[in-house]
């Protein structure tokens, strides 16, 4: 049985009688679409992506809108959210101007 105990900025995560630390890392704004973006590429529902990213649904209304204003993200007739064309134009263009793994660095393993 998994269950997640909340301590300041550490979430504890109880498997058994063991708790694992997983840190939470502090995410930007320009992170956070990005991982909206590469999670819809194949198609999510708005609460699919939500516990994705790991967003209040105040939050992923925010950004939704904003994504979808901007076209970088459509909304299907399936009620599917969808990174557009130039969304993965945009991911792609992300990916290039980063000089080091910036993901790899972010998150450090705890020893």
């Amino acid at each position: 049985m998994k269950r997640h105990i909340c301590s300041g900025s550490r979430t504890y995560q109880q498997l058994g009688t063991v708790f694992l630390v997983l840190h939470m890392v502090r995410r930007d704004r320009h992170d956070i679409a990005v991982d909206i973006l590469k999670k819809a590429v194949p198609g999510r529902k708005k609460t699919e992506l939500m516990s994705e990213v790991g967003l209040s649904y105040l939050q992923t209304k925010q950004y939704l809108d904003t994504l979808v204003e901007k076209g970088l993200l459509e909304i299907g007739s399936d009620k599917y959210l969808k990174t557009t064309k130039k969304g993965t134009d945009f991911l792609d263009r992300c990916g290039e101007c980063l000089l080091f793994p910036w993901e790899q660095q972010k998150r450090k393993p705890d020893i």
